[in-house]
């Protein structure tokens, strides 16, 4: 199918650009071949070639290999045949400066397939991943320096899948970490000398993180992390910042920050020395966290403008748009049992919770040491079964369930729920009411952003509104378990709550026991696995019992439900967004 280049389609979304399918193919138009370089940019912030528990998904470093080939094959066709050259689907011809730019740039790419093939082994990927960094720059750089070339590119403009404007061949954010620089965002000067730091960690990135460039990138980010924490423990600052902002717009303000440091802290101590090893874990995990950190701040208008944006999407301030990447180039992640079986009880539960949570906000629930337990219990489920998954599922979703959204959801809960309890009144109390709301649609947004980037076991959906496991995934009645998460979930089975099914999983290691389940920690860093030592069967009994109490919990919020998810939309927008584009 020919590509689209309508002006109207470009700008809303609808044209077959940014499709991968379409995208690789062969093609005489610039911008198309442009478009594909930047999927090959953005997903070089973590090149990973480990399979482990992939989830059925392509590494980034075939996908990678495979954009470069057609962006290869593409200029290829152009120099082959001039005359058939269009930009945006207008023709164009070429001068000479624009001939000798392209021809070097062929060179150019066909170094970055032999540095790619070379990122898999240890004594050569530091200088593999440098020389792809410095080739993807001075590509850019050649393009964008080509007064001719650009122009014309500049002029066939599209919404890119981040919400930004971008153009083919689109450059990396601009950063900057001289000392002026680091030394204003480690004291927290401002968002937006915190966010120009950031960019420059996302431009560091590109081509993988590696020995050469780790004291920088890890330099940069504990600036990122001071100057953060700086700005949260500022109460004049994020007055400033969330001016304007309704109690509860404000609150979400605060609890998308937090959730930013906590991320920022995990590519801290987990990822970037892994990294620099070729750990797919720490790759994985250093795509989706960094591009998820800048989609949180774009996506929050008021954070997105304190950065020095304008509050939507786009390329200027701090922790500015990378480039845009192609839909199918990320794709839904297939489930196996154990995790159909998680996903299923997170959803449930996240919805239960904010019900929950709603109606103390609307003065028809009280809070409670049980409550606060049962978020506890949440919490620590979400993080454990991560961490006991294979590389490509933590390095996906660790920025959900270990030390990021979920974990700043619940401490946000949990903080203001004690609050309320210790009798809190007036504004505090206020404030208190509106982090409960900022928290639960939180929660709700995470079970959206599942249903919407995970395929259940048989190809089946994962139903984002549901309050039951059984009615969690499209095909009622496929995952087992009870709603309710306790303190001893059984990990192995992904289930909250007693096991249904008797799951063993051998591996080597130390165990450690709690309740009836024994968890087997590996020797390989980031990854356990569990082992049942003990099931339990329900009986219809008490699995009817939790359907009743759960379908009557549901009836009886339906309406707070509701009410929170339609605000989800705008506040949380980056939940919406988050893994789809890598």
């Amino acid at each position: 199918m020919a590509t689209n280049f309508n002006a109207t389609a470009l700008a809303n979304g609808t044209s077959n650009l940014l499709t991968r399918t379409s995208a690789l193919n062969l093609s005489t138009d610039l911008v198309q071949a442009g478009v594909v370089f930047n999927d090959a940019v953005r997903i070089s912030l973590g090149l990973y070639s480990g399979g482990q528990g992939s989830g059925n998904s392509n590494t980034f470093l075939s996908s990678y290999t495979t954009d470069i080939h057609a962006v290869q094959n593409d200029i290829a066709a152009i120099l082959a045949n001039p005359g058939d050259l269009t930009i945006g689907g207008q023709t164009f011809t070429l001068n000479s400066t624009d001939t000798a730019v392209l021809t070097n740039i062929q060179t150019q790419l066909s170094t970055l397939l032999t540095a790619a093939a070379q990122t898999t082994n240890a004594t050569t990927m530091t200088a593999a991943s440098q020389t792809i960094h410095a080739l993807e720059t001075q590509i850019l750089s050649e393009i964008n320096n080509d007064a001719h070339l650009s122009a014309a590119l500049n002029n066939v403009t599209f919404t890119a899948n981040t919400g930004a404007t971008d153009v083919a061949f689109q450059n990396l954010p601009a950063g900057a970490d001289d000392p002026t620089t680091l030394a204003a965002a480690t004291a927290g000067t401002s968002l937006k000398s915190v966010g120009e730091v950031f960019n420059a960690v996302v431009s560091l990135a590109s081509g993988d993180i590696n020995a050469a460039n780790l004291t920088e990138i890890s330099t940069d980010l504990t600036a990122v992390a001071s100057g953060l924490t700086a700005i949260l423990n500022n109460k004049t600052m994020l007055a400033q910042i969330e001016a304007g902002e309704t109690a509860n717009a404000a609150a979400a303000t605060t609890l998308h920050l937090q959730t930013v440091l906590n991320q920022v802290n995990l590519q801290l101590t987990k990822y970037d020395a892994a990294a620099a090893t070729g750990n797919t874990t720490a790759l994985r995990g250093t795509a989706d966290n960094l591009l998820d950190i800048i989609d949180i701040v774009q996506n929050d208008t008021a954070l997105n403008t304190a950065a020095g944006g304008n509050g939507n999407p786009g390329h200027t301030g701090g922790f500015a748009e990378d480039a845009g990447g192609l839909s199918g180039t990320v794709t839904k992640f297939q489930d196996n049992q154990a995790q159909t079986n998680f996903w299923a009880t997170f959803v449930a539960e996240a919805n239960t919770i904010n019900a929950q949570l709603a109606a103390i906000v609307n003065g028809t629930g009280t809070a409670s040491q049980a409550l606060i337990t049962q978020i506890e219990n949440y919490n620590n489920f979400g993080a454990s079964f991560d961490a006991a998954q294979g590389a490509v599922f933590q390095g996906r979703f660790d920025n959900e369930l270990n030390n990021g959204t979920l974990q700043a959801d619940s401490s946000t809960a949990i903080k203001a729920l004690q609050g309320i309890l210790n009798g809190d009144t007036g504004t505090t109390l206020t404030s208190d009411l509106a982090a409960l709301t900022a928290a639960g649609e939180g929660f709700v947004a995470d079970a959206m952003d599942v249903s919407g980037n995970n395929i259940a076991i048989g190809g089946a959906t994962y139903v984002g509104s549901a309050t039951t496991v059984a009615t969690a995934t499209s095909v009622n009645g496929l995952a087992q378990g009870t709603t309710k998460v306790t303190a001893t979930p059984n990990i192995a089975n992904g289930t909250g709550g007693a096991t249904t099914a008797s799951t063993t999983t051998a591996s080597g290691g130390t165990t450690t026991k709690t309740g009836t389940t024994t968890t087997t920690a590996n020797n390989t860093t980031g990854n356990t696995t569990a082992t049942t030592t003990k099931t339990t069967t329900q009986s219809s009994k008490h699995h009817h019992h939790n359907d009743g109490t759960a379908t009557t919990h549901s009836s009886a919020s339906t309406h707070t439900t509701a009410a929170s998810h339609s605000s989800t939309v705008v506040d949380h927008h980056h939940h919406a967004m988050q893994h789809i584009w890598g």
